[in-house]
């Protein structure tokens, strides 16, 4: 018998070689679409990422700073002409004296504390009536005064020696203080530093020789410091503004905090 062969069916062709080239062209740039939407929506996940830890980051330094600030001897806080840190004097404690106990003739003396009794310790220093002007200035040591004789918890007498003091406080008012503190812009290496332990009476603009410097903040690449008087400069505000960078986020913060100047 003999056998009939028939020719296949043009249905059950394969791709051809243009075919599958235009296959793999289209595969390809839907391929790449699909890359830059992925990449895209990856980048921008790491930037938010990337911001909200610079920003909480910036926040806090923020915050601690302004802590710091507000707790500051009035008429101390000092802001460099760059704008590069702001200075300042912190309060150990405060209260009021009783004024028939203080003679501001003598250049040594013993007072009474009123009130609640304070804690002293060695190399702590009293200051009175502070206005952050010529002879009433603690940076030039007109009102800074050596707490000598006495130290511990608890006390209701203080006694100074070093000098008169040139005024006496209206409202009775003494501070107790140790050093300096100053925030830094130390922006070629990328930080905000704390530099504690600044000497008293200080010069300005200041040396920070002896002082021991800490790190508030890294990826710093922005720092600046304004101080604006209130009125009758009983008052102040300092402009604090902080940018940190970082793995292509970045963020900005400005704050402002409050000085009471009432001495």
């Amino acid at each position: 018998m003999r056998r009939v062969f028939k020719r296949p069916s043009a249905r059950l062709a394969g791709f051809t070689l243009v075919e599958l080239v235009i296959v793999i062209v289209v595969m390809a740039i839907l391929g790449g679409i699909s890359v830059s939407f992925i990449k895209n929506s990856v980048l921008a996940y790491v930037n938010s990422e990337a911001y909200f830890e610079l920003a909480d980051r910036a926040d806090f330094s923020l915050r601690r700073m302004s802590r710091d600030i507000r707790n500051a001897l009035p008429n101390s806080v000092w802001v460099s002409a760059a704008g590069d840190y702001v200075e300042f004097v912190p309060i150990k404690a405060a209260g009021r004296y009783q004024q028939d106990s203080l003679d501001f003739t003598q250049t040594a003396d013993d007072f009474t504390v009123l009130g609640e009794s304070v804690s002293v310790v060695n190399g702590d220093k009293l200051v009175i009536y502070n206005l952050g002007i010529a002879g009433a200035d603690v940076y030039n040591g007109d009102n800074i005064r050596a707490l000598a004789t006495y130290f511990g918890n608890n006390l209701s007498t203080l006694r100074f020696s070093g000098g008169t003091f040139p005024l006496p406080s209206p409202a009775s008012r003494f501070y107790v203080v140790n050093t300096a503190v100053a925030y830094v812009c130390d922006l070629p290496n990328r930080r905000l530093l704390m530099v504690s332990n600044i000497a008293m009476p200080s010069a300005h603009p200041a040396n920070f020789n002896g002082a021991n410097a800490s790190v508030v903040v890294e990826d710093v690449t922005g720092c600046n410091f304004t101080y604006t008087e209130g009125v009758m400069q009983h008052s102040g505000v300092i402009t604090a503004e902080l940018v940190l960078t970082r793995n292509g986020g970045v963020a900005r913060l400005v704050n402002l905090i409050n000085v009471v100047n009432s001495p």
